[in-house]
């Protein structure tokens, strides 16, 4: 059966934004992150190394990503490979681990991504959706319901959330691992915000037993403001391994070697995380509570997702002062009176959103600008 795959909506908000500039307008976007060229400071002296590395990637990269990326997880008998992108590795480890036309859980509300996976995989995505009542949390009866009816052979939960910027309990990863290994299936945990946490003792705490269904997904996109390398890490059981190294060789052969080699640089360096966003969080939580949007606080990310009332009408009064957006149902269809807010940008940019936020929920009738 053909699948009608769809554009990733975060990449169209690029696209719509770039267009708007090209035009000579002024428009920012709400829901993406603003991350400045690396390259003015990189090492002068980086060869761009054309030949093929091994498979699963550069020796010491491994080691660094399973050191920084992966520090707090002890899974020996893992290993640690370097891949085309944390979304190569999501499709190569559920389309070998799963039959085509298996069902892949999605704990919602979730990266868009993930659903596209699924079908791009020829598997079938169903879908868990926390509340927002419940601060997003994940009930273990209710999961293992969800998995003894669907059928699902694997759970696809980002860890820090996004949007929500929600970090699991230690106990939800508990559940999350026992849940999925007492049903069969496979557990998909996508760490991709790592080493952007802001409760750190809850973040070190949510990991679970190294049961050979459990898979962690990473990215050097997000943690070091690294986009374009399209570079990624992954930890997989030995025993399972080979499938998900054939299938990401069939696509990419290797993870690109100058992407390997730049991203081996930064993290050698000092200062290899450029931002830790703590003042534009501050900045953004503040304003949240100002403008009475109910909101979970971001424990880890740069998302907030807070409710917004009238959601639909304010994305339009936003779009004609420049300010575009992802609407809430992006990230599930449960979530329309949700709105993605990103704050991984600079401090300028978010005063200068702000200022025109503030303007525009001023203008908004008292009883409905939050909920």
């Amino acid at each position: 059966m053909n699948r009608r795959l769809r554009k990733s909506p975060t990449l169209v908000l690029a696209e719509s934004i770039a267009t708007a500039r090209r035009n000579g307008e002024t428009v920012f976007s709400i829901s993406t992150p603003t991350f400045q060229d690396r390259a003015p400071t990189l090492p002068t002296d980086i060869q761009p190394l054309t030949t093929l590395t091994s498979s699963c990637g550069f020796e010491e990269l491994r080691e660094k990503a399973r050191a920084h990326l992966f520090g707090k997880w002890n899974l020996p008998q893992h290993e640690c490979i370097i891949v085309g992108g944390a979304k190569s590795s999501i499709f190569c480890i559920i389309r070998t681990m799963l039959p085509v036309g298996g069902k892949v859980l999605v704990v919602s509300p979730h990266w868009p991504s993930y659903e596209d996976l699924v079908e791009l995989a020829h598997l079938n995505p169903v879908f868990y959706n926390t509340a927002f009542e419940d601060g997003f949390a994940l009930d273990g009866k209710r999961l293992e319901r969800a998995l003894r009816v669907s059928g699902a052979g694997a759970v696809i939960c980002s860890n820090p959330g996004n949007p929500t910027g929600r970090i699991l309990e230690q106990q939800e990863v508990d559940m999350l691992c026992r849940a999925t290994a007492d049903a069969g299936a496979i557990l998909v945990l996508d760490e991709s915000f790592s080493n952007i946490v802001f409760d750190v003792p809850k973040w070190r705490a949510a990991v679970c037993s190294p049961g050979d269904h459990v898979f962690v997904i990473n990215s050097f996109s997000k943690n070091y403001h690294l986009q374009g390398l399209r570079l990624g890490a992954c930890l997989v059981h030995r025993e399972r391994s080979s499938q998900v190294v054939a299938a990401h060789q069939t696509l990419l052969s290797a993870a690109p070697t100058p992407s390997q080699n730049i991203a081996l640089r930064v993290v050698r360096g000092q200062g290899a995380i450029p931002e830790d966003y703590s003042s534009q969080r501050r900045l953004m939580l503040d304003f949240a509570a100002a403008q009475g949007w109910p909101h979970v606080a971001t424990d880890g990310g740069f998302y907030l997702f807070p409710l917004v009332a009238n959601a639909m009408s304010f994305r339009r009064r936003m779009e004609a002062r420049g300010l575009l957006s992802l609407p809430g149902e992006t990230f599930g269809a449960e979530y329309a009176d949700h709105l993605r807010i990103c704050f991984g940008k600079p401090v300028p940019e978010i005063r200068r959103i702000l200022g025109i936020l503030v303007e525009l929920a001023s203008g908004l009738p008292e009883t409905t600008r939050g909920h």
